[in-house]
């Protein structure tokens, strides 16, 4: 924690009183970051398991198409499934737009225009037809999901030093400045109020 002070060129109550709403502005901006933080810290957690369990289910997935791949490749060989599958489009067009995370931008995909499941191809590859769709999906929401993540990160990242900042230095500090301005004030109050009696008992006497 800092024990340092701010340093003021003509401390008066005037500057006492800003100071003041200087503190309660930072503990309050404090709060609001902090619990901004609080806010993302479980939104990437929450990602996180979304990402992990989208892993996990495309390893299965993958593990059966790459199954029905070679078994296909198996009993027809490589050159006819290079020819069935040049029959098969190729093409599938991914939508990208943006998403706001609490405050956070992050990409969003969509991916269409996914190739129906040709009658014509091996019933070995059955499997693999079924299941193209889910794959192009799980991969584009992973990589959604991996972008959120890192954004997150960074943006936690700096909201952690901001609010460390606050609460080890700037706050400390402004609080400290308050009761040292608070304890000259009073002294300089209780200096008046002696003198004052002073001069009061010696025009009495006189």
């Amino acid at each position: 924690m800092s024990t340092e002070t701010i340093k003021i060129p003509r401390p008066t109550r005037i500057e006492l009183l800003r100071l003041r709403r200087r503190l309660a502005l930072a503990r309050r901006f404090h709060s609001l970051l902090r619990d901004r933080e609080i806010y993302l810290l479980e939104v990437f957690r929450e990602t996180l398991k979304s990402v992990v369990e989208a892993r996990r289910r495309l390893n299965e997935l993958l593990i059966k198409a790459y199954s029905s791949y070679y078994t296909a490749l198996y009993l027809h060989g490589l050159e006819a499934l290079e020819v069935y599958s040049s029959t098969v489009p190729a093409i599938a067009k991914l939508q990208v737009s943006y998403k706001n995370i609490m405050g956070v931008w992050s990409y969003s995909y969509n991916i269409t225009d996914i190739p129906t499941p040709q009658p014509y191809l091996p019933l070995e590859l059955s499997e693999l037809q079924l299941t193209r769709k889910e794959i192009l999906e799980l991969l584009t929401k992973i990589a959604e999901y991996e972008k959120a993540l890192v954004n997150l990160g960074a943006e936690i990242r700096r909201l952690r030093r901001i609010v460390n900042m606050l609460e080890k230095v700037y706050i400390p500090r402004l609080e400290r400045t308050i009761r040292y301005l608070t304890m000259k004030f009073d002294e300089m109050r209780r200096e008046e109020t002696i003198r004052a009696i002073k001069i009061k008992r010696r025009i009495t006497r006189e």
